[in-house]
């Protein structure tokens, strides 16, 4: 009995609340809605011919960096963006002030690296502890091929612009072998000179007569490396500098001459030398090059190394400061790294040239102090209202009335 009665009160329960949810749902309820519209936008105001000609550099700008990388080096560089910039890399970028704090010289000869300053060896050195590594016990690869990393300094007078990336083919004194192919277009009038620059090595031998094919894009130069020229084709050879770039032979690359023979025998046995600007940091450079190989002689290798960073050193002006940071040895393959001490071999700046710099350096920010005087008087505008001022527009205002009434 008393279970039913439960059951009944619960059902009058339930159907109350039905009944006001219903209830309330057929009410009618009052709604306000509002709109909100956007600021109305400022009609098209007239520009000076200044804020035109601002805009226009503007562009330009964004044009030109646009047009420096194409469009893969671009997703190249948003992908190196979320990752560790090429410098930072291993072995990572020598920073001689985070090591302070750390001592000099160990105390014995195993030690921790990250515990010590940076040890600067000789070629010497370097070298003996790399013929170490490859014994026939351990890598087994006496004959290993000896690579130079140099990080650079890319800054240059003005602090917004540095140093542009560069490609060129250093002789050095003792060739070795690079196991790298490299295809050589020669531009010569003689048919006798064709024939002998190609068992001189080159790919192909060219005439006048091919520039405007190249001009019109019927003749490909893209699958060449290199390009060398007589000299007799010094002034033929000039509409194509759009075309080759880098590649246009000069008398400053050394792919300009009277000599083919010995020109191509350099870029074949030649150090490559590319000198590329971080991507993620543009203050700093990189370059890796092969100097040897480990069964050739100290010495040997000493020399080249001295001969590629005297050809790097002339990209930048001495006067800047030092543009090499750190100088590394290293074998392919291998990880093991060993900084070498390259300072007798740096160019020092003499003292005209250290003048000159600081010359130009207090005549750009002289300039920029004139610059910005004009700017600031445009924003001051108005001056402020002084008490004699405050007088005189008094006294206007009665002569104004008095005008009027009479």
């Amino acid at each position: 009995m008393l279970k039913c009665i439960w059951s009944v009160s619960s059902t009058r329960a339930l159907g109350s609340v039905a009944c006001s949810s219903l209830s309330s749902l057929l009410q009618p309820h009052a709604v306000e809605v509002t709109q909100i519209r956007g600021r109305k936008r400022a009609l098209k105001a007239t520009l000076t011919k200044a804020q035109k000609l601002e805009r226009r550099l503007k562009r330009e700008e964004r044009e030109a960096a646009r047009k420096q990388y194409t469009f893969m080096e671009r997703i190249k560089i948003r992908r190196m963006k979320n990752l560790l910039s090429p410098s930072q890399q291993y072995p990572g970028r020598y920073e001689a002030e985070k090591e302070t704090e750390l001592s000099g010289r160990p105390a014995t000869n195993v030690y921790i690296r990250n515990m010590l300053k940076t040890q600067f060896l000789t070629v010497s050195e370097a070298l003996a502890k790399h013929r170490d590594l490859q014994h026939p016990m351990i890598y087994n690869n006496p004959n290993a091929p000896i690579r130079m990393r140099l990080e650079l300094n890319m800054t240059t007078e003005k602090t917004t612009k540095m140093m542009s990336n560069s490609d060129e083919i250093v002789p050095v004194p003792f060739p070795f072998k690079h196991n790298e192919k490299r295809t050589i277009l020669a531009f010569t009038n003689d048919p006798a000179m064709q024939e002998a620059v190609v068992e001189w090595g080159a790919e192909m031998a060219v005439g006048q007569d091919v520039v405007k094919k190249i001009l019109k894009g019927h003749f490909r130069t893209e699958d060449y490396d290199f390009c060398v020229a007589h000299s007799d084709m010094a002034h033929a050879i000039l509409p194509l500098r759009g075309v080759l770039r880098t590649r246009f032979p000069t008398k400053f690359n050394g792919g300009l001459g009277d000599d083919l023979k010995e020109i191509i025998e350099r870029f074949r046995s030649g150090v490559k030398l590319a000198i590329k600007s971080d991507v993620v940091y543009p203050i700093w450079g990189l370059t890796d090059c092969v100097v040897g190989r480990l069964s050739m002689a100290d010495e040997e290798i000493e020399a080249n190394v001295e001969t590629i960073i005297k050809a790097a050193c002339s990209h930048r002006n001495p006067a800047l400061g030092p543009f090499i940071n750190r100088a590394v040895l290293m074998t392919i393959p291998g990880k093991e790294f060993y900084p070498i001490d390259v300072n007798k071999w740096l160019p020092e700046p003499t003292e005209e040239e250290i003048e000159r710099v600081e010359k130009r350096k207090t005549k750009k920010a002289a300039k920029k102090v004139v610059e910005r005087k004009p700017s600031e008087e445009d924003e001051e505008g108005e001056k402020k209202p002084t008490a004699e001022t405050a007088e005189e527009d008094d006294e206007d205002d009665d002569d104004r009335r008095k005008s009027v009434t009479a």
